[in-house]
């Protein structure tokens, strides 16, 4: 008996052993340049394939000596982009003050390289009449939005005044933008206050109209810059392209992408020019599984004379795993007409920051469906003192990926069918738990037989 409890006491330790290399199904050495403490690679597109776990828990780093080293999954923080200024082109508007800005409409003449040359004002009133209103900005060269207008003036004393700015697309129609920004120009005893800034908020007209009060006679406008909004650049995806299969009708394209792959983005490779349909996307994990409604978009590809035919841009998904993906085509109008149907699907492939512990060469290795998560916080892996990391992180990269070593033999001896699908399908140690209290109960209920059998024969 007490040798019975003594192997089931050691089992959970058995099961418990560090992890090695051989426990894992592929592997690739990572390569390291340069001498560190921390070290960054990307996840290869085949991880997300054939991993075991849609979260990455079955992903390690090991280094010579076969022992796993701290990691944690990294952000993909786009990098930071200061903002923008950019001179335009600026013209002031006479006209009635009488009427005001409202009843002058504006004419622009343009070059063949699209730059103004000349703005004038229709219905000019007599001389007497005719003040500066305002200002014309031409700011058609820049798409991006614009975040701010700052100002250059010329002005004989201080003031502190309003600017109006308003937008449009035609130069007939305007919409306020700001209807009473602050700008001012103080000077005392040696200081200068200034307001120069004017915010637009991300606008995107192309043109934009000025007007001031509140500002002296002889103020005028001498130069202005637009700040645009800067773009965050968009990380580098990995793509895969999958032709598509015929579900049970001609409306249902079936996709099957053969892996967990974090996808963020899908195109269209439509077989014909000049195709227009509605899409709905689908997803599952499971061919048993039920279908779970992504997006809906509109797909096309349409042609144009003399260039590349014009593409619908990347459909924008929320991020999911999943292997199996469905389109839904509206047919109306023929849907995506005939000819094969592909889809790309893109995503950001995951960081891996490690430590360097122990004797080089390190190793990537994954695919081990008995793996539990194995990754840090990042904060505890990249140590930082106060906003700032204590240690530089340096580049390595993954080589060839190749099939590990099968695992080691189980603890029962060379495995049959049943224990062989055994170990691949359910957790070793959870069965290995049950088998100690099944064997607990049975050793008591042996006792107390024993004992009553005992009693009754006294």
């Amino acid at each position: 008996m007490k040798k019975l409890l003594l192997l089931l006491a050691f089992l959970p330790g058995v099961v418990a052993a560090q992890e090695r290399p051989s426990d894992y199904r592929y592997s690739a050495p990572v390569r390291v340049d340069a001498v560190g403490s921390h070290y960054r690679l990307t996840l290869p597109a085949a991880v997300y394939r054939d991993t075991e776990r849609h979260d990455l828990g079955d992903v390690r780093i090991f280094n010579a000596g076969g022992e796993p080293v701290p990691y944690a999954f990294a952000n993909r923080a786009a990098t930071a982009v200061s903002p923008k200024q950019h001179g335009v082109n600026l013209f002031p508007l006479h006209g009635d003050r009488a009427k005001g800005l409202d009843a002058t409409s504006v004419r622009v003449e343009r070059t063949s390289h699209g730059t103004v040359v000349n703005v004038s004002v229709s219905d000019a009133p007599p001389a007497a009449r005719r003040v500066l209103l305002g200002y014309l900005v031409d700011a058609t060269e820049f798409k991006a939005p614009k975040d701010a207008l700052l100002l250059t003036w010329q002005a004989r004393e201080g003031f502190s005044g309003q600017a109006r700015v308003e937008g449009s697309d035609d130069l007939e129609n305007w919409n306020t933008l700001a209807a009473a920004a602050p700008v001012l120009f103080l000077e005392h005893d040696g200081a200068r206050l200034e307001r120069r800034r004017i915010e637009l908020g991300g606008a995107r007209a192309p043109y934009l109209r000025l007007s001031f009060s509140g500002v002296p006679r002889e103020f005028a406008l001498t130069d202005v810059k637009v700040e645009l909004r800067p773009e965050k650049p968009e990380p580098a995806r990995e793509w895969l392209s999958v032709a598509a299969i015929e579900g049970k009708t001609r409306a249902e394209l079936l996709f099957d992408t053969a892996g967990h792959f974090p996808v963020d983005r899908l195109r269209f490779g439509l077989p014909q020019p000049n195709t227009v349909a509605q899409v709905q996307l689908l997803t599952r994990e499971r061919a048993a599984d039920k279908w779970r409604v992504l997006v809906s978009a509109t797909a096309y590809r349409l042609a144009r004379e003399g260039g590349d035919d014009i593409v619908s841009p990347d459909i924008v998904v929320p991020v999911t795993r999943e292997r199996y993906w469905m389109a839904q085509v509206e047919q109306k109008g023929g849907g995506f007409g005939a000819g094969e149907v592909q889809i790309e699907l893109g995503w950001v492939p995951h960081e891996i920051v490690f430590v360097a512990r122990g004797a080089a060469p390190f190793s990537l290795a994954y695919a081990n469906r008995k793996a539990k998560p194995g990754a840090l916080p990042v904060a505890s892996v990249l140590l930082q003192q106060g906003e700032h990391q204590i240690m530089e992180v340096k580049r390595a990269s993954v080589g060839d990926i190749s099939g590990s070593a099968q695992p080691a033999p189980s603890l029962f001896g060379e495995p049959g069918r049943f224990l062989s699908h055994l170990s691949e399908n359910r957790d070793l140690k959870k069965w290995t738990l049950w088998a100690a209290l099944l064997a607990g109960v049975l050793l008591l209920a042996g006792m107390a037989f024993r004992l009553l059998r005992n009693l009754g024969d006294g």
